[in-house]
C-alpha cells in the first residue's frame, strides 16, 4: 500500500527554506522600520531646536524693545544679531522661514518702530509671527 503525502514536496521544501530565512526577514523589516522612525525623530528634534532659536532671538528683541525706559541700541544689536544667527543657521525650518517671512515681517516692524512708528502695529506684527512659528513647530514636531 502507498502512503498518500500530506503536502506535496514543494510545500515542504518552502517551510524548510523559511524557517532559516524568515527570522533574517523580519529583523530587515524591523531594522528598516526602526531606522526611519529614528531619522523622523531626529528631524522633528532638531527642528524644535531651530525653531526654539528663533522665537529666543524674537522674544529677546521684544523684551528689549518693550523696556522703553532703557532702550540700549547696543542692546538692540545684540538682539538683532541673535536673530540672524538663529535664522542664518537654521538648516530644517529654511521652507517655513522663507514662505512665511516671520522674521522679515516683524524686522520691517522693528525698522518702522524705530522711525517713529506705533508700539501697537509692532506688537501685531510680532505676536502674528511667534503664533505663526508656534503653530509651524507644533504640526511639524508632533
Amino acid at each position: 500500500m502507498s502512503e498518500v503525502p500530506l503536502m506535496p514536496l514543494w510545500v515542504t521544501i518552502f517551510l524548510t527554506l523559511w524557517a532559516a530565512v524568515g527570522p533574517l526577514v523580519g529583523i530587515l523589516i524591523g531594522h528598516y522600520l526602526v531606522r526611519s522612525w529614528q531619522k523622523r525623530q531626529w528631524l522633528a528634534d532638531n527642528q524644535k531646536e531651530e525653531y526654539r532659536k528663533v522665537l529666543a532671538g524674537l522674544n529677546r528683541l521684544n523684551m528689549v524693545l518693550v523696556d522703553q525706559s532703557h532702550r540700549d541700541a547696543q542692546e538692540l544689536k545684540e538682539a538683532v544679531q541673535e536673530i540672524t544667527i538663529a535664522l542664518n543657521t537654521s538648516l530644517f525650518i529654511t521652507d517655513f522661514l522663507e514662505k512665511s517671512n516671520v522674521a522679515g515681517d516683524v524686522l520691517e516692524a522693528v525698522r518702522i518702530l524705530d522711525q517713529g512708528g506705533s508700539v501697537d502695529d509692532y506688537r501685531k506684527e510680532y505676536w502674528k509671527a511667534i503664533n505663526l512659528i508656534i503653530a509651524s513647530a507644533k504640526k511639524r514636531t508632533l
